[in-house]
């Protein structure tokens, strides 16, 4: 069964909304591979404010039938070597009672909306490799792997925790 979804971009102020950005990315979080748990509860608490106070944050909200169903965090970045701003799709998920509709293309139609309002060079995101149903669905929306120069490479996503208290 296919469901349109509305795709909205998420208002703080809007309760339901604000309750669905901890409970989508909790629920992402619970079935990402590699990760498979709870998101803390401190960390949920202090989600909304921290992208309230995240002047580059952008977040869509998938709707239908008045349930959020999906979500997208995605943060504005800057392209050196183009000068321009870029889109970097942080989180992407929808529920999986909800997937195979297409909803994620919908979500990623609209950050690609944005990013062609904003003047983007580019929309960046990571995958896991082994996620080939994700992958499969930024091909379709044609996404590739990141190369500078094919010689040297795929580029590799890495990561150094900071524990600064």
């Amino acid at each position: 069964m296919t469901h349109s979804a509305e795709i909205i971009r998420a208002d703080y102020t809007n309760p339901k909304q604000r309750s669905a950005i901890p409970y989508l990315l909790n629920a992402y979080a619970k079935g990402l591979l590699g990760f498979r748990r709870k998101i803390k509860d401190h960390v949920l608490d202090a989600l909304v404010p921290g992208l309230e106070r995240t002047q580059n944050a952008v977040v869509l909200l998938a709707r239908t039938e008045g349930e959020y169903v999906g979500m997208a965090i995605c943060f504005l970045g800057f392209s050196t070597f183009h000068a321009k701003s870029l889109i970097n799709i942080h989180d992407f998920m929808v529920l999986e009672d909800f997937r195979g509709q297409g909803i994620g293309r919908a979500l990623l139609g609209e950050i690609e909306t944005i990013a062609r309002d904003m003047d983007c060079c580019k929309i960046t995101l990571e995958v896991q490799e082994n996620n080939t149903t994700a992958r499969r669905l930024y091909r379709s929306g044609g996404f590739k792997d990141s190369f500078l120069d094919q010689e040297a490479g795929s580029q590799l996503s890495m990561t150094k925790e900071c524990h600064l208290r």
